[in-house]
């Protein structure tokens, strides 16, 4: 027992494979002629994949601030890699790779460069598209960016739009509340989708700009924002798919911004845990290790009812809370004092 209590003293977080970065179907190919190296490949899978990530955790605005790593660089970051599919056929060589990045060297990285990162899930979320050209409002079947939001891509979707179905009501609705658009309940025309998640936006074309006010709410958060574009051609689809695919970049950031991790602002929290036997100590420290942004924690008091832990985190007391929530804890502020419970 003694032996097993010391194994929990102190520890400083160790990343395994679980805790990486992963990076799944990298897939490269070319023609195999006498100038071939197969390494040549394998460091355009590394590049790719690095550029596959950087965008999958960054913010837009921050993308240019990595864009100057050297691939031998990128190999430090790089904890190991899978081979799952290659083939030289027919003069052409393909790959398909999987790769795994150390998360702790990521966030070294990023903290040298004093770039924050996010880590957020994937959701759905209805995307209410209203658009109005010189004061007529659009059918759905006429509105460009209804019939192509699905259509266009960008890297690493991260959210699942829902489209909504028109409902002449709520388009008539829509219509009377154009002048005064922020105080129009969102929430109502999107409740029948049984999504809490939305992105409302309004768009207005006049006199060569296209003003777009989108509302959002993301896990009950709700917030505004107004952007515009110049637009000489309303009809211009190229035009409309670049504002298309830009509004969903800008959208993904918003989403991206609600789970940002500052690594320079690491912060701590002591923690009370009542555990029924040394098993449920130990599911709580393998816990601890798949939650990324614990990086490391302390079992400062031990008795044989109770733990108390002090754990070094990024984020905030509420982000800690949803993710040990995925694990079936529950973190409660009882009194001024924090308490672990798992959930039976």
């Amino acid at each position: 027992l003694t032996t097993i209590i010391f194994l929990f003293i102190s520890f400083t977080k160790s990343f395994g494979e679980e805790n990486v970065f992963t990076i799944n179907n990298v897939k490269v190919k070319g023609t195999i002629d006498l100038n071939f190296s197969r390494d040549k490949y394998l460091n355009r899978a590394f590049l790719n994949s690095f550029n596959i990530l950087m965008n999958r955790i960054l913010l837009t605005r921050d993308l240019e601030k990595v864009e100057d790593i050297k691939l031998k660089q990128i190999k430090t970051l790089i904890s190991s890699f899978q081979i799952l599919e290659e083939s030289y056929r027919k003069g052409e060589y393909r790959t398909n790779i999987k790769i795994f990045y150390n998360e702790l060297k990521i966030k070294n990285f990023l903290r040298d460069k004093n770039i924050s990162f996010s880590k957020p899930d994937n959701i759905s979320a209805v995307f209410y598209p209203v658009l109005y050209i010189n004061d007529e409002i659009q059918n759905f079947n006429e509105n460009f960016f209804y019939k192509n939001w699905t259509k266009v891509e960008i890297k690493n979707e991260l959210i699942n739009f829902v489209l909504p179905l028109e409902d002449l009501e709520d388009v008539s609705q829509i219509a009377k509340m154009k002048n005064k658009i922020e105080e129009i309940n969102v929430d109502a025309l999107v409740n029948k989708y049984d999504i809490k998640n939305y992105v409302f936006a309004l768009m207005d074309y006049q006199n060569g700009k296209l003003n777009i006010y989108f509302k959002t709410n993301f896990n009950n958060k709700k917030m505004s924002k107004n952007i515009f574009y110049e637009v000489k051609n309303i009809n211009d689809e190229l035009i409309l798919n670049f504002i298309l695919k830009d509004l969903k970049i800008k959208i993904t950031d918003l989403w991206k911004e609600e789970n940002l991790i500052n690594l320079l602002m690491p912060l701590s929290i002591r923690v009370k845990y009542q555990h029924a036997n040394l098993r449920n100590l130990d599911k709580l420290r393998n816990t601890f290790y798949k939650i990324s942004i614990i990086d490391n924690y302390t079992l400062e008091e031990f008795n044989i009812n109770n733990s108390f832990f002090k754990i070094y985190y990024y984020g905030d007391p509420k982000k800690l809370k949803s993710e040990l929530s995925k694990f079936g804890y529950q973190l409660e502020n009882v009194q001024g004092h924090w308490q672990l419970y798992l959930n039976e």
